[in-house]
């Protein structure tokens, strides 16, 4: 049944933010081929005439305005997201959805897939337009500017040819963390929606944003508690570091001695984000099942 519920989610989301997207592929073309234009006919030189320059003042500000619409349409995508979740469980639909034969947590995983889904996919979104941008864009002669690619390409052989496969690992330790703090922030705004909806009738919104910032100090206090305690170590772990040659020479010595000096701080703060997740989900599940009341 979690599958059910995971493909309605996605849908149901799909017919909002997939047009969302195209409209940002489509922003980041418009800004592009303006951007270009500018740069190919030679923006910041004297103007042959009044036309053609009347036609690069619009083509940059319509590159400006474009810019600001991929931005606008990412930040629409969280708005999306917790709307859904605030309409499906919060208001009438409310009704429909917990009479489902689905169990709460069934409901709220569901969810959470979806959104992490829709968020990784806004990212993917957000990155080809940006690269769409730089190769089409950017470029002072022809149509492809595949200068900044190269040295990114250079500069990443030289990485692997130095390093080899000892930069894969912490590459999957950043895509793992990546995939852990997704979830904590979407379950933190979740709980947020929760608690509001549980604390006030008339006002759920409002406060869900003050249940949000509440459990966002509450987590710092406790972050900040445990990095006071760690500090020490931390400090003594640096200064180690002192007095290394720092070369190409001794790299893989060198690489190998930090990476292995910071993965237990690297684990420590993965598994506290993961108890904090853990946290948001069993709260969140708590007050769906127990305190929530739609009428």
């Amino acid at each position: 049944m979690l599958g059910k519920l995971i493909k309605h989610d996605f849908r149901s989301l799909s017919r909002v933010l997939f047009p969302t997207q195209l409209a940002v592929l489509g922003a980041s073309i418009i800004a592009t081929i303006g951007f270009a234009f500018n740069i190919r006919t030679g923006f910041y030189t004297s103007y042959e005439s009044g036309g053609l320059q009347l036609l690069r003042v619009i083509t940059a500000f319509l590159s400006g305005i474009m810019v600001l619409a991929i931005i606008a349409a990412s930040i629409l995508v969280a708005f999306i997201i917790f709307q859904r979740f605030y309409k499906n469980l919060m208001c009438d639909e409310g009704y429909l959805t917990f009479t489902l034969p689905v169990t709460t947590t069934q409901i709220l995983w569901s969810k959470l897939i979806t959104a992490m889904i829709w968020t990784f996919i806004s990212g993917i979104v957000i990155f080809i337009s940006v690269n769409i941008f730089v190769l089409f864009g950017t470029g002072t002669s022809g149509i492809v500017n595949t200068e900044a690619y190269r040295e990114m390409s250079k500069f990443i052989g030289e990485a692997f040819g130095l390093l080899g496969g000892r930069l894969i690992w912490p590459i999957l330790e950043v895509i793992l963390f990546m995939i852990v703090a997704t979830a904590c922030n979407i379950l933190h705004v979740y709980l947020a929606l929760i608690m509001g909806g549980v604390a006030s009738q008339k006002h759920k919104i409002l406060a869900g944003i003050g249940f949000y910032f509440a459990i966002n100090i509450a987590v710092t206090i406790v972050a900040t508690t445990i990095q006071y305690f760690l500090s020490g170590a931390m400090f003594r772990t640096m200064d180690s570091f002192n007095g290394l040659p720092w070369d190409l020479k001794n790299s893989v010595e060198i690489y190998d001695l930090v990476f292995s000096s910071t993965q237990p701080y690297y684990w420590f703060y993965l598994l506290f984000s993961l108890a904090i997740t853990a946290g948001f989900f069993i709260l969140s599940r708590y007050f769906l099942k127990n305190k929530l009341n739609l009428e």
